[in-house]
């Protein structure tokens, strides 16, 4: 038997293997989504949604961060509608602001912010004590990334520092 057909059997073999797997249906993928969990396996899976390079406004007195507002309907409201968050997604259209926790994962510990619609630039801001809980006890500069997700098993966003900026030459 020749290489070729070897590699036939296998792949022919393989396919017959894979087609042994369940697959979800419509329903319970969108159960799953509801409740923020995923039974399915999957090589590789990013959960920081949301992620940010630090800009010198999101570290200085201003004492906020700043979501673009694309982020915050892909990646917020989306999610709160889907787990019928409504009066907190309109709360957060009005202007009004809403409590959330954010669970810093670096440090094991769980911190209260406000997210609201930031009126003149359009954008979504985290802002409460942002400086002094994040800036500055994370030693938070520009430069840094960091990400977040929101966990509707947990109902609260989940934070890391994902990259450091580069510390400056010396002279």
């Amino acid at each position: 038997m020749s290489g070729h057909e070897d590699d036939e059997r296998y792949s022919r073999r393989q396919a017959r293997r894979l087609r042994r797997f369940s697959f979800y249906t419509a329903e319970e993928e969108a159960e799953e989504r509801l409740h923020g969990v995923c039974t399915k396996l999957k090589l590789y899976h990013d959960p920081w949604k949301i992620k940010k390079v630090l800009e010198q406004s999101d570290v200085n007195n201003l004492c906020r961060l700043m979501i673009s507002r694309r982020m915050v309907q892909q990646h917020i409201v989306k999610v709160w509608e889907r787990a019928r968050r409504f009066e907190d997604v309109q709360s957060l259209e009005e202007g009004g602001g809403v409590g959330v926790k954010v669970w810093d994962c670096n440090r094991g510990k769980e911190f209260e912010l406000v997210l609201k619609k930031h009126v003149s630039t359009d954008c979504y801001v985290f802002c409460g004590t942002w400086r002094s809980q994040f800036v500055s006890e994370r030693e938070l500069k520009k430069g840094d990334e960091i990400g977040l997700f929101w966990c509707n098993y947990s109902h609260c966003f989940f934070f890391s520092v994902l990259a450091r900026a580069p510390s400056p030459a010396p002279v």
